[in-house]
């Protein structure tokens, strides 16, 4: 029934074509994670009106989107922590958690979504032992981005005075500890912010008009 649901969903905004790729995609990537995280879920209710407006419904990654994005890494980038932004129920966490991450946090706002983020991680740190999740509830805006971060993936959890602001916190973790730093950005709305701010565009793609990626680069300020 839930991919029921989805699919009427997503047929109702972009279509058949797309719907039908994008649920084939989750029934192959539901199965092959072996998690369930399928599905929207509302904003938290404790969120001022005013705030509601810089933030979006939960709704997961396409796996055609992510798995593309992931692949666009290179070894030594899973030596470092990943950071998803929005982690909602924990999709990408168990992506990166695949591809070979050990150290994986994930931040959102939503205290349900984070305690389901975090018993979806439980189930995946047994079929990868060793591996590091760090699930944190809290505002991007405020949240201190660890130092060890290397690559950060964003599916526009918020609008762009949100992002304005977490990207002001990325900058403050390098000026800590300056390194590359890599953002795998579905659907990247807001990837003049991050161009503006010296990130620099090393890989894209565009799938059926509607599914999109990018992967921007940060190489130090000689980059910028």
């Amino acid at each position: 029934m839930r991919y029921l649901l989805y699919f009427f969903y997503i047929t109702w905004y972009w279509g058949w074509d797309v719907a039908v790729f994008i649920i084939r995609h989750e029934i192959k990537g539901e199965k092959q994670y072996g998690i369930r995280t399928i599905g929207l879920d509302t904003l938290p209710d404790h969120l001022p009106s005013a705030e509601r407006r810089h933030f979006s419904i939960y709704e997961p990654v396409n796996y055609y989107t992510a798995t593309w994005l992931f692949d666009q890494l290179q070894a030594k980038d899973m030596e470092t922590t990943l950071l998803d932004a929005g982690c909602g129920r924990g999709r990408v966490l168990a992506v990166g958690a695949a591809y070979g991450f050990r150290s994986i946090a994930g931040v959102d706002f939503s205290e349900r979504l984070c305690a389901t983020a975090r018993q979806v991680c439980e189930g995946v740190a047994q079929q990868y032992p060793g591996t590091s999740f760090t699930i944190t509830c809290a505002d991007a805006r405020y949240y201190e981005i660890p130092d060890s971060v290397g690559v950060i993936f964003l599916f526009n959890p918020f609008d762009d005075t949100v992002m304005e602001a977490f990207i002001d916190r990325v900058f403050e973790s390098l000026v800590r500890r300056e390194r590359p730093l890599k953002i795998l950005y579905a659907n990247p709305q807001f990837k003049h912010l991050w161009l503006e701010a010296g990130f620099r565009e090393t890989a894209s793609f565009v799938k059926k008009q509607i599914l999109k990626g990018a992967v921007l680069e940060y190489r130090g300020p000689a980059s910028a």
